[in-house]
């Protein structure tokens, strides 16, 4: 159950805006593949250009710059290449036996849609739908680190009424509402060689159980931005995402839990228990200021700075969804309080994302686009796990759009993610911070991560 918590970390760090490298282009495993006109440039300058109808994801301030109605469709295919060699034990300092767990993360597909029209000359409103954040992780049955991380998935949907006002010829404002629902599945394998000293069994007679949880909810969240151009080949944006409170209600289960009893010829008999659970997540607040710079008619550069506030997700707690219940009533003991079902200390921190890129007009019907950022991990190294195993990461892009006839516009960005190898030492420990017991996965990833992004825009 510890890992059941580790499981929920995934969720969190997903959730948080927020996991596993199947998607981590952004700050905290966010999910930031919104706009392949954006991507191409490696989202620098994201708030203060407004290209087409995903500028409102980005601000939704920039919604006055559009002149005419539109409708922007997209899809992002993001490929990571994982491997793992490390080893690990279990409860009682036995050294688990397994693989590397495979390649680990699949193709992920992250598709958004966004339409908006100009109202009058001051109005603007626009929608946008799209996957703020999401993870999909598989290791093979017999990963060496089971008892810490085996599949993982989450799935969120948000739709985003936005609405902009223009001030003046120079500052625009607008506020953007997001409606969210996410769901998530996490699960892994279950040791209990503990409960051979605890309870006198045989470790010959333990099985190895499996612990799964699912659950889902909805949650409001918005965000406000500011669009300023001082002169006419300067824009400056600024947007404020708010942070979100989430609290993931479903169904917990663990099996193959062992038991006396007390008749001879069948000395232990072998249960599942199921319980209620919930997670209490809070998504954090993040502001992100842009630039764009028209240098000449050709050539355009662009900056960007984005701030998480990632130090209020201190830990994750899995509670009893029904107060008491069968895995509580075995879990709590272990993590030292009462109707818990798992407890992770996570500790991150407040983290910054940068990035610049260039957009080059090589004709009137075709842009060119290159871009680089650097995007910190909050994660720190003594806190990472197999379920997240994060560091800081480095993305290059190259992009390029097309104008066609009849207002048809084409974007494609292709990108690649260096990360350094990560290390991780994760442990069990209880509410107090005390380590539980001899379990252990230590061990090297090895991550990497390619991304073609693809937009198609019509105007009307």
């Amino acid at each position: 159950m510890s890992q059941r918590v580790r499981s929920i970390s995934a969720l969190a760090s997903a959730l948080s805006l927020a996991a596993l490298p199947t998607l981590s282009l952004a700050s905290g495993y966010a999910l930031n593949e919104q706009s392949a006109s954006a991507s191409g440039m490696a989202n620098a300058g994201s708030a203060a250009n407004p290209e087409n109808a995903t500028i409102q994801y980005f601000n939704p301030a920039g919604l006055t710059h559009l002149d005419k109605a539109q409708v922007t469709g997209g899809v992002a295919f993001i490929n990571v290449d994982t491997s793992f060699k490390g080893s690990a034990t279990n409860t009682i300092g036995q050294p688990v036996n397994g693989s590397m767990g495979g390649d680990f993360v699949g193709t992920a597909v992250v598709p958004n849609l966004y339409m908006s029209t100009p109202i009058n000359d001051k109005w603007a409103a626009g929608i946008g739908i799209f996957a703020p954040f999401g993870t999909s992780g598989n290791y093979n049955d017999d990963f060496v680190g089971r008892f810490f991380a085996d599949e993982t998935e989450l799935k969120a949907l948000a739709v985003q009424p936005t609405i902009a006002y223009k001030v003046n010829d120079q500052w625009s404002v607008g506020l953007g509402i997001d409606f969210i629902h996410a769901e998530g599945t996490l699960t892994k394998f279950q040791d209990y060689s503990a409960l051979s000293v605890t309870n006198s069994i045989p470790l010959s007679m333990i099985k190895e159980g499996h612990f799964d949880v699912s659950g889902d909810d909805n949650a409001v969240g918005w965000n406000f931005g500011v669009m300023y151009q001082p002169t006419a080949d300067t824009t400056i944006g600024f947007n404020y995402k708010s942070k979100v409170d989430i609290e993931l209600n479903g169904d917990a289960s663990i099996t193959n839990v062992p038991a006396k009893t007390g008749n001879p010829t069948a000395p232990i008999a072998y249960v599942t228990l199921k319980e209620k659970a919930l997670v209490p997540l809070t998504l954090p607040e993040s502001v992100t200021l842009s630039l764009k710079q028209q240098i000449n008619t050709d050539w355009a550069f662009y900056a960007g700075a984005t701030w998480t506030r990632w130090s209020q997700f201190e830990n994750l707690d899995i509670l009893s969804g029904q107060g008491t219940g069968p895995v509580s009533a075995l879990a709590g003991p272990k993590y030292g309080q009462a109707g818990m079902i798992g407890h992770v200390p996570e500790q991150w921190e407040n983290v910054w994302a940068f990035s610049v890129g260039t957009s080059y007009a090589y004709s009137n019907a075709v842009t060119l686009k290159a871009g680089y950022a650097y995007d910190e991990s909050p994660i720190q190294k003594e806190f990472r796990t197999a379920r997240v195993p994060a560091t800081d990461r480095n993305w290059f892009t190259v992009g390029a759009q097309y104008k066609m006839e009849g207002d048809w516009v084409l974007d494609g960005a292709l990108g690649y993610l260096f990360i350094d190898d990560v290390k991780i030492d994760e442990h069990d420990y209880r509410v107090d911070g005390s380590q539980i017991g001899y379990s252990n996965a230590k061990g090297t990833y090895e991550l990497s991560a390619y991304a073609l992004a693809l937009q198609l825009t019509k105007r009307f």
